[in-house]
């Protein structure tokens, strides 16, 4: 497991965290015992110094404002990430010469 961050503050959408570095979408996320605590349900701020939303596990729920100012780490993926849509009907450019 790879350092995420710190959380710093609970809102009603989850734990905010400022994390090291970009995690994916939807991956897992765990505590120092290696509990899962949730997975990433979006990143925002500066680019240089990003913050992350954790939406909590239903098993973590109670437990989840004893988690303030404490680390948490990034697992393997949980679910499917955030991929691009492949729209109908669009066709590809023919190179021209």
């Amino acid at each position: 497991m790879r350092k995420l961050g710190k959380v710093i503050h609970l809102t009603n959408r989850g734990l905010v965290l400022r994390v090291e570095q970009v995690p994916d979408l939807g991956g897992a996320v765990y505590d120092g015992a290696g509990e899962r605590v949730g997975s990433v349900l979006d990143l925002f701020g500066p680019v240089a110094a990003p913050y992350a939303v954790i939406k909590s596990a239903r098993e973590a729920r109670a437990e989840i404002g004893k988690l303030i100012g404490k680390e948490l780490y990034m697992g393997e993926r949980y679910g499917e990430t955030r991929k691009a849509k492949k729209v109908p009907g669009m066709r590809k450019r023919k190179a021209r010469a």
